[in-house]
């Protein structure tokens, strides 16, 4: 019993550590922005109607502020 728990316990913690804090852009010029910046190929296919762009959120990994879209083609 005791080596479930503290099993659990490693495995809570461990889970804990991997938790990113998302910030979802709904402003749609932000969000063209932020494409148009990180990603330009995307950018070009959604400007020619060939992909929909569904979700852009901002995180921070090692210090740095990245980028993050979802998003799929027509």
């Amino acid at each position: 019993m005791k080596r479930l728990l503290l099993f659990l316990t490693i495995i809570a913690m461990l889970t804990s550590c991997s938790i990113v804090k998302r910030t979802y852009v709904y402003d749609y010029r932000e969000q063209i922005e932020l494409i148009k910046t990180n990603f330009p190929e995307i950018y070009d296919l959604y400007r020619r109607g060939e992909v929909i762009i569904d979700n852009v959120y901002t995180y921070e990994k090692d210090g740095i502020e990245r980028v993050h879209i979802s998003y799929h083609y027509r």
